[in-house]
């Protein structure tokens, strides 16, 4: 990713400054190169002279002048509210962040202005996550997505529960997987993509990455570091569809949930199961992650007696979830 963009930095105090700025730096999935104001009068003869792709900075100094704006800016505030504050006017190109917070969640708030761009770059991607908290129900209605967007355009699966079972499900061809993706992206995000194409396998329409074949391979990734993964992937090797479980491989889920354009959540009926959901909504919103929580998209998952055999791939448009799952996506059954 390139560093041609410019994120300008002024705070008061100059110690935070240059931490952020040597976070932003440091980090190699940020298109950012940051530099550092610690004087008033020579950020405004920069912004003067020149219009900062990025502007992050202070709130007393972005109220004093209404002018010292960027491309794109980024008003870090003391409190939470007058975060808030900011975000309600929803003015193009100006948001608010609480600047005490870890620096991995303010960039992740930052980075989330890319992600028009992005969209823009990698075509009509769409990138859909499932969740859930039954393993097996989540799994079918996985894979009942998976198969549903790939007879209606270029599809990827990608699943990351610990032990999955793919060669039971899926009957393709498996050279590769997930570990040895993942392997490939640790080595170098940039170029990753190039060293994958032996990690995916083919079965009818569908492309998918098999199982990780270590389990600490998942959790050796940064949650912050999977939508990258998931994005680059779709962007350099032109899906239209990506499709990816979010199993329990996953520790901070709402991490890869943030780059998925919707969501399916898999309900069962169960009491316990649904107080789990309803206490998983509750914390994305508590942590002013509603704009995930907007995208979840609810099916009712019944387990059919007769699916769970060696022919769950062929079962699956003849389950009972798959018609609503069908109403729900807005694409009539082939």
């Amino acid at each position: 990713m390139g560093r041609n963009n410019i994120c300008v930095i002024y705070d008061s105090d100059e110690n935070y400054a240059k931490r952020l700025m040597s976070v932003i730096n440091d980090d190699n999935d940020i298109p950012y190169n940051a530099q550092v104001f610690t004087k008033e009068h020579e950020l405004d003869k920069y912004l003067q002279e020149k219009e900062a792709d990025m502007l992050m900075i202070c709130e007393g100094a972005y109220g004093y002048n209404a002018y010292r704006t960027g491309n794109k800016t980024v008003v870090l505030c003391e409190e939470e509210r007058e975060a808030d504050e900011i975000n309600s006017r929803e003015e193009k190109g100006l948001v608010g962040i609480c600047k005490y917070q870890p620096s991995y969640q303010l960039l992740q708030s930052v980075m989330r202005y890319e992600k028009k761009d992005r969209v823009q770059k990698r075509g009509s991607l769409k990138v859909t996550g499932v969740y859930g908290f039954n393993n097996t129900a989540r799994m079918m209605l996985s894979l009942a997505v998976a198969r549903l967007m790939s007879e209606h355009g270029n599809t990827l699966f990608i699943n990351f529960e610990t032990f999955y079972g793919f060669k039971g499900i899926l009957k393709g061809e498996e050279n590769e997987n997930l570990s040895d993706a993942l392997y490939a992206f640790r080595q170098n995000h940039n170029q990753f993509h190039k060293n994958i194409v032996n990690a995916i396998s083919h079965y009818e329409r569908l492309d998918y990455i098999p199982d990780a074949s270590c389990a600490e391979d998942i959790d050796d990734i940064k949650p912050e570091e999977m939508g990258t993964f998931i994005q680059a992937i779709g962007r350099e090797l032109g899906y239209s569809n990506i499709v990816i479980d979010i199993g329990d491989g996953i520790r901070m889920p709402w991490n890869m949930m943030d780059c998925c354009d919707e969501i399916y959540m898999c309900e069962t009926g169960n009491y316990i199961e649904n107080m789990r959901l309803k206490n998983f909504e509750k914390y994305l919103l508590e942590q002013g992650m509603d704009n995930i929580a907007a995208t979840f998209k609810k099916i009712h998952v019944n387990e059919d007696e007769n699916i769970n055999n060696d022919d769950i791939w062929g079962r699956l448009p003849f389950c009972s979830f798959y018609e609503e799952l069908c109403r729900t996506a807005g694409i009539e059954e082939m």
